[in-house]
């Protein structure tokens, strides 16, 4: 059985790996997921999509055992013990066939590093920083591979770090270069996947799948750490602050991110497989620290019993859920505090301004940030992806599917949009929820809110890049129960253009290219306008390598990331290859006309390690009044208008320090 695209592993030259978080001084602290775990035992999809949450053998144990008193805490480490050696007795006692039916005995966990120091200082004024990433929701950042600080653009990029002057009306250059690695000791084994920026410091979030633990704690058993490395920026050069190092799980998702940012604090989910050490004790995620030379040492547990509660379910195979935030302070440290569930191996998460959400198969739990209270609602189904969610005002929307075109699962109804009350959520779980049918039969192959408008594409089924048999455009506006269904082809990208109009991207009529349309939503049958590129296709699948920049005529500038002959790029989602990009001008009206393509040169930079590109390469980038191309290891800045192209050299993302140098 195939991979789901945006939930399959990483598995860089025959290891098996996983992707970033973040984290740094804490009180206690832990990383943040976004989507599939590494999977031995069973196949991703079936852990993912299936009808349990669980692998095939979680679905030979029946459905889990219903939690007396609904979500409740432990009051002692005797008493979660005692809580996890019931659950692994009844598992034990009822497995099928002797298999261990773990999902992963050997699938990473994380590991902190205890950070060094981050000095006394304050940090500077904070930078007026721009948003230039594709966000999902105002106000949630996520982490990405380009950020703003100032008129500096900071690029992470195959483990080092760039700095790029944009000072207003002056050409870009390069200004600085920094290896994240704190020393050649730790410049491997590691995934630099993400980055975040408050003011002027530069948090970047990464995997580390190869932990070399010292002769002191040989006798510990440690696959995978998240690490978290801080930076400052000042006058455009950049000064190491510190690193963490937090035992845990891979968090790697094809389409969601790891890391945000709200409201000034970082926020991120880890999840660990619940297990027992060599003394039989609870094997809690754990703090780490890392000498010189690369080697690992055991400072103690990220959190305890008193941070943990229960779930509604009694999983088979338990994993600990921690949802963390963290205070930033001008230092670099990070003050640390979260909360952990216990639950099977859930398949979604989402971030809102005020929450965190996880979704397991018959409830959503919700973590808020206020207090990092837990509370949830029933539910069902599946969704998609982050995409599926939307928090309105007053209620908690979610589009789903029944069943899974991959698993096999029976779908017992078609897809559905749930509009769960934010003040329904309790420990209890049992409430009932509004379900509006999308369709009678079929399954979400994409799907995007517009304010409080889902917007999706309905098929039959799909295949592996989630573009297949497409059938119907489903629009249903939650606040007046509005649903309007139109025939189209297969959809590669849904996205907001304002609050009433969305961009679709389809097949070409005659299949030889893309189209992008844009549309009411109020009124999807009726088109606005399109263009479409002869030969072109989406140049990758995460969100990321999309932009829409509004002007103040109720009109903008569209970067959208595309490979086009004689071009050439990367599939959907990862890769090394190099998309280029399209511009596209969008009116008052919506009409919309291509502003042309700028192409990819063949530039090769410096990789320090990390050298496949799990989150992409290519972004659009939109400042201020300009508007640059970042194309695997080139920079440049673009002229739109009257068509779009080049303006000068690029800035090359290579650094000419070896890399035993910082």
């Amino acid at each position: 059985m195939p991979n789901l695209p945006g939930h399959f592993p990483r598995v860089p030259t025959g290891t098996t790996v996983a992707k970033p978080l973040i984290i740094m001084r804490l009180r206690f602290v832990f990383p943040f997921l976004a989507a599939a775990p590494l999977l031995s035992g069973c196949s991703a999809v079936e852990s993912l999509l299936s009808a349990d949450d669980g692998c095939a053998q979680s679905a030979a144990l029946g459905e889990e055992e219903k939690e007396p008193g609904g979500i409740h805490g432990f009051t002692s480490e005797a008493e979660l013990d005692a809580y996890i050696a019931g659950i692994e007795a009844k598992t034990r006692a009822t497995q099928q066939g002797g298999s261990s039916g773990r999902c992963s005995e050997d699938a990473g966990m994380k590991a902190p590093n205890a950070a060094e120091s981050a000095g006394d200082n304050a940090g500077s004024a904070a930078a007026p920083n721009e948003d230039i990433t594709n966000n999902q929701e105002a106000g949630v950042d996520e982490g990405g591979i380009v950020k703003n600080i100032g008129d500096h653009l900071v690029v992470l990029r195959q483990g080092r770090l760039y700095v790029a002057n944009v000072t207003d009306g002056r050409a870009p250059t390069l200004g600085d270069s920094m290896r994240v690695a704190r020393v050649e000791g730790l410049n491997s084994n590691v995934w630099y996947d993400e980055m975040l920026v408050k003011g002027d410091l530069v948090y970047v979030i990464g995997f580390r799948y190869g932990i070399t633990l010292s002769p002191a704690h040989a006798d510990e058993n440690v696959i995978g750490a998240t690490e978290i490395d801080t930076f400052r920026l000042t006058d455009g050069k950049l000064t190491r602050l510190g690193s963490m190092f937090l035992e845990s799980n891979d968090y790697y998702s094809g389409r969601n991110y790891a890391s945000r940012m709200v409201d000034g604090k970082l926020v991120f989910y880890m999840p660990h497989y619940v297990g027992r050490r060599a003394d039989n004790k609870l094997a809690y995620p754990r703090v780490l620290t890392a000498d010189d030379a690369g080697s690992f040492s055991v400072v103690g547990p990220i959190f305890g019993a008193l941070d943990v509660s229960t779930s509604l379910t009694k999983p088979h195979y338990p994993t600990f859920h921690t949802v963390v935030q963290c205070d930033l302070p001008d230092t670099g440290a990070l003050a640390c505090h979260g909360r952990s569930v216990i639950g099977s191996w859930w398949r979604e998460s989402y971030v809102s301004p005020n929450a965190a959400y996880l979704w397991a198969s018959s409830h959503v739990y919700r973590f808020d940030f206020a207090s990092l209270d837990v509370s949830s609602h029933s539910a069902t189904g599946h969704p998609l992806d982050q995409f599926s969610f939307r928090e309105s005002q007053d209620k908690l929307l979610v589009a789903v599917s029944s069943g899974s075109p991959y698993s096999g699962a029976p779908q017992g109804s078609g897809p559905a949009l749930l509009a769960l009350p934010l003040a329904s959520f309790d420990k209890q779980g049992a409430q009932p929820g509004t379900s509006t049918p999308l369709r009678d039969k079929g399954y979400i192959a994409k799907n995007r809110f517009v304010g409080d408008v889902l917007v999706a594409a309905v098929g039959d089924g799909y295949g592996y890049d989630g573009r297949q048999a497409t059938s119907e455009l489903v629009t249903l506006d939650a606040a007046t129960g509005a649903l309007q269904r139109t025939p189209t082809g297969p959809v590669a990208r849904i996205e907001p253009l304002g609050d009433r109009r969305a961009l679709v991207v389809t097949a070409a009529d005659d299949g030889a290219g893309i189209k992008l349309t844009s549309l009411l939503v109020d009124a999807p049958g009726l088109p606005l306008s399109s263009v479409t590129l002869d030969g072109a296709t989406e140049g990758e699948g995460r969100s990321h390598g999309f932009f829409f920049k509004p002007d103040a005529n109720g009109g903008g500038t569209i970067g959208y990331a595309v490979i086009s002959p004689p071009g050439y790029g990367a599939g959907p989602g990862w890769g090394n290859g190099i998309s280029n990009l399209g511009f596209f001008d969008v009116g008052r009206s919506g009409s919309m006309s291509a502003l042309g393509i700028v192409s990819a040169g063949d530039v090769a930079g410096t990789c320090e390690t990390s050298c496949v590109d799990w989150y992409g390469n290519t972004r659009p980038i939109f400042l201020r009044q300009r508007a640059f191309a970042l194309m695997g290891s080139e920079l440049v800045e673009v002229t739109l208008r009257p068509t779009a192209k080049r303006l000068g050299d690029a800035v090359v993302l290579a650094s000419s320090e070896s890399s035993s140098q910082q």
